[in-house]
């Protein structure tokens, strides 16, 4: 109490010495005269909840507000990226009905980024209102619609492109190295990112998904990684309707996409095959201006993420996650590749 007495006379006393100096010199005169550095811990108030904070080290939530809807999302900002060197940042979408936060921590996103110095931002879908939080769906522009975002012309791809250029004007982003990746309806996002915002993102990479929209303008300039197991009968790697399709999806085959992609990149006619594991093989198409577009198959896979804990719903299924190859690790090395 009598320090708190102490330094209110030295406020009081100040107040006349300052005069006309300029305010924002305030934090320098106090500290010459009571003793007190400006650098002492202050708790900072967050007057602007729509925007990044910039810390670095730990999963932040945020939100942003585009066409009149506050957009949550979360970040991670490796601590690599405190010493202001421009990083490269990849945008993690995912699947249909899921929950952002659970996808990073399920597919180990933040050990990712951590490891190579990635600034990792991962979005949440909108849900249909009233219904559980996180369960949303993408609006991937896809020939058959299928999800509440879909359905609805939620504007999705509008919102991915907002929140690239918040990210870019928050850290220090390197723009030539911005991906973007995702499982099933999330890689159906990814992709449909590739074809509409031309120069804007470097590579991607989906898994369990496919090319759903109608067409895509700009299949050029984007090297592509794609990972599927031959028995996913959700998302059917040959297209259609699969056991356990949702909604009133009936898919395009892998290979559409692939191809266009393959014929924008102006990729070569001779791929190669590589064997990555006992149950995964990769063909890899190298293209014009070091474009890549690569597909990895798993075989007897479902519709899973290799490598990651199968989910419950993947157990009473029976559906095949291999745990001998890591899809995670695979994708971040394929994306700082290109």
């Amino acid at each position: 109490m009598r320090r708190k007495l102490v330094l209110a006379l030295a406020l009081i006393a100040l107040v006349p010495m300052i005069g006309c100096q300029r305010v924002s010199r305030l934090p320098e005169i106090i500290a010459k005269r009571t003793g007190l550095s400006s650098s002492s811990p202050v708790q900072q108030i967050d007057s602007s909840p729509t925007a990044y904070s910039g810390v670095s080290g730990q999963l932040q939530q945020r939100s942003l507000s585009f066409g009149g809807t506050q957009r949550d999302y979360f970040v991670y900002a490796p601590r690599s990226v405190q010493n202001g060197q421009p990083a490269p940042m990849v945008l993690a979408l995912h699947g249909g009905g899921a929950n952002a936060s659970r996808f990073a921590d399920r597919m180990g996103l933040v050990n990712m980024a951590e490891k190579y110095g990635m600034i990792l931002v991962v979005p949440q879908a909108l849900g249909r209102p009233g219904a559980k939080r996180g369960g949303g769906s993408w609006n991937a522009n896809s020939i058959t619609p299928s999800g509440y975002a879909e359905n609805t012309g939620i504007n999705d791809i509008g919102f991915v492109d907002a929140l690239l250029r918040s990210a870019q004007g928050t850290y220090s982003v390197d723009p030539s190295r911005v991906y973007a990746m995702g499982f099933s309806k999330g890689g159906m996002m990814a992709y449909h990112a590739a074809c509409v915002l031309p120069g804007r993102i470097k590579a991607i990479a989906a898994v369990s998904a496919t090319l759903s929209a109608r067409n895509c303008p700009n299949p050029q300039g984007v090297s592509v990684l794609h990972i599927h197991g031959t028995n996913d009968q959700n998302v059917p790697f040959n297209g259609g309707v699969g056991e356990f399709t949702g909604g009133k999806g009936n898919w395009p085959a892998v290979q559409r996409g692939l191809q266009m992609f393959s014929n924008g990149n102006q990729c070569s006619s001779q791929p190669q095959s590589t064997r990555l594991s006992s149950d995964t093989s990769c063909t890899i198409n190298t293209c014009g201006n070091n474009q890549e577009v690569q597909l990895c198959l798993v075989q007897g896979g479902g519709h899973a993420w290799p490598g990651a804990q199968p989910a419950k719903w993947q157990i009473n299924r029976n559906v095949y996650v291999t745990q001998s190859f890591d899809a995670t690790d695979y994708i971040a090395n394929f994306l700082l590749s290109h």
